[in-house]
């Protein structure tokens, strides 16, 4: 039998070993948690002072612009995360993918207003008119950036800046629609709710700014846009994979407005809110996992079964509250949005063991250089999950829900024996390292060499 002292002893070991994990996740952990508690009182405020309608479109908005703003970073905030740490001089490389992911995230928002002015869809008054069409343009580009530059950050191993920069933003965006909501009340429309988004953001990277040049950084540098061109590969990769994961997730709300109604959108995203909550905790373990693998392969397999086990945990009370309080949560929300929703939400927690584990599986995959085979199949489940959800609309919010939720189990369940024998297996230098490349440092480089800059959270 273990004696306490060997219990104590082998605790300690293991947060040792575990230490820049752990650490790194805690502080993603602490900023996800700070801003999911005041996105919770955000939409919360939302919910109880402006219209369903308002709230439905605002929320489905900003989830259409969060995936043109993914589609926008190209790949490049997922590719800095496990590359900008080798690097001896990333301000310049960070730069150039800035500015690369703002370039090309207008060019996806105007594509999208050419395809949206052929067609009608409810989001018409916020994108439907040309004074908001460039306003609508600019909050996918200026969310973009920010993309790129927290999952930098986390790719550096510098997380508190992360921290900083998230809170910011939900605070600032929170007074901002409290500030909407006193003085203008019910008459406020959808559009102002995303204007405080938009402005959030903004306050949110001056602030960064200003901390870097206190702690003695320089905020611009000369852009440095030729070394990404021997790893183009690389970087696409990454993209196509990111977006087969985030795609459906972001696409849902959408769904649900366009299926069925706003208002109804306004319960559902009340719900999902919460759930995305939940989802930070295994999103920012596989994230920080992904970071700080490539530079310690041979204790992939044991951070990777303590990062499943703790996101498991999780993924379990979430299932049982889903279970058991929906129609609650739904009513501290709004009265209302318990009554439009019902018992109709009440699994949507079971599909957060799927999400963990797709979260899980990109990081292993990423790890490996095995993007080919995980796009194909992550592609595939993303797939399932839109049809599954558009399919199930007509049965109501219920249906689309429940038959979203067994696409994603059914997606994790496939998943489940690669992760197996990723637990049991090193990641050998053979099989994280790339191609060797112009520009690309090798993955010797030491963590003293990490530089600046952190991830957002959505998950």
């Amino acid at each position: 039998m273990m004696t306490v002292s060997a219990a104590v002893a082998k605790v300690r070991s293991l947060l040792r070993n575990q230490a820049v994990l752990l650490l790194n996740a805690g502080m993603l952990g602490l900023g996800t948690l700070m801003t999911a508690i005041l996105g919770f009182v955000y939409w919360w405020f939302a919910a109880r002072s402006f219209s369903a309608e308002a709230v439905g479109l605002a929320a489905a908005a900003i989830s259409l612009m969060n995936l043109l703003a993914n589609l926008g970073e190209v790949g490049l905030g997922p590719f800095l995360m496990g590359e900008i740490g080798r690097r001896k001089r990333a301000g310049p490389f960070l730069t150039g993918a800035l500015l690369a992911s703002f370039s090309a995230s207008i060019v996806v928002g105007l594509i999208y207003l050419v395809i949206a002015a052929s067609t009608s869809t409810q989001l018409g008054s916020i994108v439907g008119s040309s004074a908001t069409d460039l306003f609508f343009v600019a909050g996918c580009a200026l969310t973009a950036v920010t993309l790129v530059l927290d999952q930098a950050l986390v790719g550096l191993l510098r997380s508190g800046f992360q921290l900083a920069r998230n809170v910011v933003f939900a605070a600032s965006k929170l007074l901002l629609l409290i500030a909407l909501g006193l003085t203008l009340g019910r008459a406020t429309s959808e559009l102002a709710i995303f204007a405080t988004w938009f402005a959030g953001q903004l306050v949110s990277l001056v602030v960064v700014a200003g901390l870097l040049v206190y702690a003695g950084r320089r905020v611009f540098h000369r852009p440095e846009i030729r070394a990404f061109h021997p790893v183009l590969g690389q970087v696409f990769g990454h993209h196509t994979l990111s977006m087969a994961v985030q795609a459906p997730a972001l696409l849902l709300p959408f769904v649900v407005t366009v299926m069925l109604s706003a208002e109804i959108n306004a319960a559902f995203y009340a719900a999902w809110t919460v759930l995305n909550v939940a989802l930070l905790v295994p999103a920012s373990l596989a994230s920080v996992l992904f970071a700080i693998a490539l530079r310690e392969p041979e204790l992939f397999p044991s951070r990777l079964r303590l990062s499943l086990g703790l996101s498991m945990l999780v993924c379990a009370a979430t299932a049982l509250a889903f279970l058991f309080l929906s129609r609650f949560m739904l009513w501290i929300f709004n009265p209302a949005y318990a009554v439009i929703a019902g018992n109709g939400l009440q699994f949507l927690g079971v599909a957060a063991f799927g999400m963990a584990l797709k979260y899980h599986y990109l990081a292993v995959q990423r790890v490996r250089r095995r993007l080919g085979f995980a796009t194909l199949v992550l592609i595939g489940g993303a797939v399932l999950e839109i049809v599954a959800a558009a399919g199930g609309a007509q049965f109501g919010i219920a249906g689309t829900a429940n038959f979203w939720v067994i696409a994603v189990s059914l997606e994790g369940l496939l998943l489940c024996p690669a992760l197996y024998w990723a637990t049991r297996r090193a990641a050998t230098p053979s099989t994280t390292a790339p191609p060797a490349v112009a520009g690309v440092s090798t993955y010797g480089n030491s963590l003293d060499e990490t530089d600046q800059i952190g991830i957002a959270s959505r998950a």
